[in-house]
C-alpha cells in the first residue's frame, strides 16, 4: 500500500477560500468550479472549516427575510458552516482516512500546527482500496 501522502492534492493545486473572502467571491467560486464544498482557511493558513453551497443558500435566504443583512459586506467568516468535515493530520492511519472518506468527499489534511496542506479525495482512497482486493486486475477493469 502506498503512503497516503502519495495521493495528496497539495494546497497549491486545491481550490479553497479564505475566511475574509466575500459572499460574492465564494458564490463565484462555486459557480466556476461546480464543486459543492470548499475548504476554508484563515490568513495564517490554518484550516477552519468547509463551506458548502447550502451554507451560502441559507445566508442568502436569511438576507431575504432580514433586509438589514447586506450580503455585499458579508464575509465567509460570517457564514455558519452546517457541514462538519473532519480534518486529518499527515500521520493518520490509512484505515482512519478510509473511515472519514465514507462520509466525506474529501479530507482536509493539516500539519501539527493546523496549517492546511491539501486534501485527500475519496476517489483516490477508493482506487487504492481496489488494488488491495483479491483478483484486483478484474476489479480495476470493471472500475474503469
Amino acid at each position: 500500500m502506498k503512503n497516503h501522502l502519495f495521493y495528496l492534492l497539495p494546497k497549491s493545486d486545491t481550490v479553497f477560500l479564505t475566511n475574509t473572502d466575500s459572499f460574492q467571491q465564494a458564490y463565484n467560486m462555486f459557480i466556476i468550479t461546480n464543486y459543492t464544498a470548499l475548504p476554508v482557511i484563515n490568513k495564517k493558513g490554518q484550516y477552519i472549516g468547509t463551506i458548502c453551497e447550502g451554507d451560502l443558500l441559507r445566508s442568502l435566504n436569511l438576507s431575504l427575510t432580514h433586509p438589514e443583512i447586506d450580503l455585499n459586506s458579508f464575509k465567509i467568516k460570517d457564514v455558519e458552516f452546517k457541514t462538519k468535515v473532519e480534518v486529518a493530520r499527515i500521520n493518520e492511519s490509512y484505515e482512519h482516512l478510509v473511515e472519514l472518506a465514507v462520509s466525506q468527499n474529501f479530507i482536509p489534511l493539516v500539519d501539527d500546527l493546523g496549517i492546511f496542506i491539501g486534501i485527500l479525495r475519496r476517489q483516490e482512497l477508493i482506487k487504492e482500496l481496489i488494488t488491495l482486493l483479491p483478483n484486483n486486475d478484474s476489479a480495476l477493469e470493471k472500475a474503469e
